[in-house]
């Protein structure tokens, strides 16, 4: 797929964009399932435990993860010969196999940046000294604040470097010694890209969000028959408007307590049996439409640092 763009004179190429974007959908939606899995995992263990915590916290890195490993992909798509054939196929089984990969380093930042915090959180107990203390911590602002930004900094600029990376290199070392070489001699580079997609990629999302949100509202204005049945998750990505107002006020609103009467007590097992119909409705959609604006990023991310390690 070609985009040409004649301001400039210069054309902008998404290279195989039909491939990239199939893929992207693959990993967002494997990233979602684990996340929703997560989630009612962590629903079983007790509220604000240790491990309804966790759970959460891991769902949420696998679907972070999963958009490292479409990332990965989608670079072995548009860095593959002219004319190559089972493109797709072959970038999936490449990525799957190089998973472990990404998973490692991932793994490594996020101890990294934990390990990091715990020091900090060590040094703030200096604080319990008398008078001194609270002194110390406020002379310790400036330092504090640019360790933190600097971490944040480096974090943003690896998991941007390394997919690419791990698509390319063959073996751990590898892969650590071009991170090292990316941040070491082409990190201004990098930097300037990042502020630039990063905000145009915020501000397409932004757009999306608000998109999602007005027609989930809408949407479930109009299912007010299953209302009850909505998710809490689902209700965050919906938002009240003038057409809901006027679809509230021709339609009858759900009755509790008439569905109970009717149904009796199955009602709640097959208010549950909805639900999940609605959760996974919803998840399939919402993976497709975030899918464009990522494949799209991904795209162009792989052909900047395609130029960059100059390919």
């Amino acid at each position: 797929m070609q985009i040409n763009t004649t301001d400039t004179g210069s054309p902008l190429l998404l290279k195989n964009f039909r491939d990239s974007f199939y893929l992207t959908w693959l990993f967002v939606g494997i990233g979602l399932l684990a996340l929703f899995l997560f989630i009612l995992l962590a629903q079983v263990m007790p509220k604000k435990s240790y491990f309804f915590y966790f759970f959460q916290n891991v769902g949420i890195f696998l679907s972070f993860t999963s958009l490292l490993l479409a990332f990965a992909g989608v670079y072995m798509i548009t860095t593959s010969p002219e004319n190559a054939a089972s493109i797709r196929k072959n970038a999936t089984r490449a990525t799957f196999r190089k998973s472990p990969y990404i998973l490692g380093i991932s793994l490594a930042m996020v101890f990294t940046i934990m390990l990091v915090l715990f020091i900090e959180v060590g040094i703030s107990s200096v604080g319990h000294i008398p008078y001194a203390g609270p002194v110390i911590m406020t002379l310790l602002t400036v330092p504090i604040f640019a360790v933190n930004f600097f971490l944040m900094l480096t974090s943003i600029c690896v998991f941007a470097v390394f997919p690419p990376l791990v698509s390319e290199a063959e073996s751990l070392k590898g892969i650590l010694l071009e991170l090292k070489i990316s941040i070491k001699e082409r990190w201004l580079n990098v930097l300037v890209y990042l502020i630039i997609s990063l905000s145009l990629l915020f501000l397409s999302l932004l757009i999306i969000y608000y998109l999602v949100r007005y027609a989930g509202g809408l949407t479930k204005s109009v299912q007010w028959k299953v209302e009850m049945a909505y998710p809490k998750v689902i209700k965050f990505f919906t938002m009240e408007s003038l057409f809901t107002d006027i679809i509230n006020s021709i339609t009858p609103r759900s009755d509790s307590a008439a569905a109970l009467k009717t149904y009796g007590p199955e009602i709640f097992d097959y208010l549950s049996i909805l639900r999940y119909l609605i959760s996974a409705s919803y998840l399939v959609i919402f993976s497709f439409i975030i899918s464009f604006p990522l494949a799209v990023y991904f795209n162009i991310s792989s052909m900047f640092f395609g130029k960059v390690k100059g390919r």
